[in-house]
């Protein structure tokens, strides 16, 4: 999310490196997100002669602004001001100031994952309000595939189809939603989620074990279709270059999940990528068996079955 300029942010930003930090170490952790960062040469200060607080200040507020750093930047910040700089303590003036125009701003910081991102009661973006354009992240995806969409389309009304696939819709928003995840794209018959926070691959796959189940339940007591509505689950986790456009999205990672899906998967299962699998810790390792690809490459499954 880029935060718009702000008369009374940038006063309280200024008066908060001003008031606390030398401009030395104002330097060095504008370096933490902008290498090689020189506030001389930012400035025009020649080297020989001192910056002023006030100046260092101003001069490093335009630069994370116009480079969309601001609230990577404030992170830093709060870093600062709860755990000091090289075991120092360091108290960073106006810092609830600071956090109280972020949250107007429909921000918050989350504590779990020591970051800046959006409030979802107030908005939900597919970069979480934190991610920025053109820049590589990891992530975790997960893959779903409604099975026999075009035998299911010729049987039943559009209605009847609009009408099941929406539940289908909501059921799966909600629990990626519910697990810090976001849906990326919903095509139809299908949809791709990623998890950017935490232990994403962990939460990824218990949404995919939540959603078979709640489908199980689904067809079993509510869904009108003879067949019910099966579903299929790929989940692979790696590097993917970042656009807020995300039909502009394409890469390996999500090639890979491609393949696994056209591949590997099987209706009412959720089949994971190895990267994924060595994430779960034994608990969750448990339910899913090896599925051999060739001597040296395995996915892992976990099907619905009675046993």
């Amino acid at each position: 999310m880029k935060f718009n300029r702000n008369t009374r942010f940038e006063r309280y930003f200024i008066e908060a490196l001003s008031q606390s930090l030398t401009p030395q170490l104002m330097q060095r952790l504008v370096r933490g997100i902008i290498p090689n960062y020189d506030l001389h040469e930012r400035s025009g200060f020649p080297e020989n002669i001192p910056i002023p607080k006030g100046d260092a200040a101003k001069q490093i507020y335009m630069d994370v602004m116009s480079q969309n750093l601001l609230t990577h930047f404030i992170e830093i910040l709060i870093d600062v001001d709860k755990n000091g700089v090289m075991g120092r303590p360091v108290s960073i003036r106006r810092l609830p100031e600071i956090i109280g125009e972020l949250e107007e701003a429909g921000l918050y910081y989350d504590e779990r994952y020591r970051a800046i991102i959006e409030n979802e009661q107030r908005t939900k973006t597919v970069g979480w309000g934190v991610l920025r354009e053109g820049f590589h992240y990891e992530f975790a995806f997960l893959l779903l595939d409604i099975v026999s969409n075009s035998k299911l389309v010729r049987k039943y009304s559009q209605a009847e189809i609009e009408k099941e696939y929406g539940e289908v819709k909501r059921m799966a928003t909600n629990l990626v939603e519910n697990r810090e995840g976001r849906i990326w794209r919903w095509e139809g018959d299908g949809a791709l989620a990623a998890f950017y926070f935490g232990n994403k691959n962990e939460q990824a796959t218990l949404v995919g074990l939540e959603l078979l189940l709640e489908m199980f339940m689904y067809n079993l007591l509510d869904c009108p279709f003879d067949e019910g509505l099966n579903i299929r689950l790929v989940l692979h986790t790696g590097p993917c270059q970042f656009f807020h456009k995300v039909g502009e999205v394409q890469n390996e990672t999500l090639n890979r999940l491609s393949q696994m899906e056209s591949n590997y998967s099987e209706p009412n299962s959720l089949t994971i990528s190895p990267g994924v699998y060595t994430d779960l810790g034994t608990k969750m390792e448990r339910f899913f068996h090896h599925v051999e690809i060739s001597p040296r490459n395995f996915l892992y499954r976990y099907k619905l079955r009675w046993e």
